[in-house]
């Protein structure tokens, strides 16, 4: 029996794993209904509805911590940032490039936070630090400063971990 490269057995079921695995991240990443209303004290109350939050909460701030410990936290901590260390521009770059994903990945997990139930939203402080923190990253490529900022990064993961850890969401690595 003559079959071409793409259909054989390990490929067609590799294939199809890929395509099930890209349709149920797209289904289950969208979906937000966020609502925006000022109550008679003149307070902005923002209310939402999102389809596992919590889940979708600890998704990506397990992304975000992998990514901040994996290049930048710990090549920082091995000394790779130093002058004169092999390899400092290329880990200086990852690490740079790591931070806007970090800082991205957790304004996402900031929204789901807000949208899960009171144990979640307790940790808008350590979320904001955290965010404000991994900000101050993205400016790791000047090669001359910014290094400092590292450590208070790591400081803020730290808190938003324990934190998490507390209100019932233990944030793993991923």
């Amino acid at each position: 029996m003559n079959r071409t490269p793409l259909t054989r057995p390990p490929v067609v079921a590799t294939l199809v794993g890929l395509l099930a695995a890209l349709g149920v991240l797209a289904a289950g990443c969208g979906g937000a209904k966020t609502t925006t209303t000022t109550n008679a004290q003149g307070q902005t109350v923002v209310s939402c509805q999102i389809t596992f939050a919590k889940t979708k909460f600890l998704l990506h701030t397990g992304i975000a911590a992998g990514a901040f410990y994996r290049y930048i936290y710990d090549p920082w901590r091995a000394g790779a940032f130093k002058k004169g260390a092999p390899g400092r521009t290329k880990a200086l770059a990852k690490a740079a490039t790591s931070a806007v994903l970090v800082v991205h990945e957790l304004r996402i997990a900031a929204r789901d936070a807000q949208c899960d139930g009171p144990a979640l939203k307790a940790l808008a402080r350590p979320m904001t630090a955290a965010i404000a923190a991994a900000g101050a990253l993205t400016t790791l490529t000047s090669l001359t400063g910014g290094l400092g900022s590292i450590g208070t990064a790591g400081a803020a993961f730290d808190e938003l971990k324990s934190a998490a850890a507390a209100a019932g969401a233990s944030i793993k690595q991923r």
